[in-house]
């Protein structure tokens, strides 16, 4: 398996974590059938989103697999008035990586995150 920047970053730092591998459905990317793939209930799979800002422009919201993003819990959070999804055919040029794969840590690009508290 090839490390990524994420599993690097966990090492350095000496934290202990256990990768799952799952076939990937191009046709299905949910975090839930990730969840279930991996045989982890959905709250404890959590799923990268890249969202747009009116004042403040791009960052990283992660939530549970089983969650909808909150859009104005989040907007209130950064400091916009309105936040939007980023569109698909963005979200490679602005993040560095393909839909599914969007990470919040040890990311491509450097944009402030937001974790869901359950994350605790």
């Amino acid at each position: 398996m090839i490390k990524t920047n994420a599993v690097r970053a966990l090492d350095w730092l000496g934290i202990k974590y256990e990768l799952r591998e799952y076939d990937v459905d191009p046709g299905d990317l949910s975090a839930e059938t990730v969840a279930a793939k991996i045989g982890l209930p959905p709250e404890q799979v959590f799923k990268t989103l890249a969202v747009h800002g009116d004042r403040n422009g791009i960052c990283l919201a992660v939530i549970s697999a089983n969650q909808e993003l909150n859009f104005k819990a989040l907007a209130n959070q950064t400091g916009n008035r309105k936040i939007d999804m980023v569109p698909l055919k963005e979200v490679q040029a602005l993040t560095g990586y393909i839909r599914g794969g969007v990470t919040a840590l040890a990311g491509k690009k450097d944009y402030p995150v937001y974790i869901d508290e359950s994350a605790t």
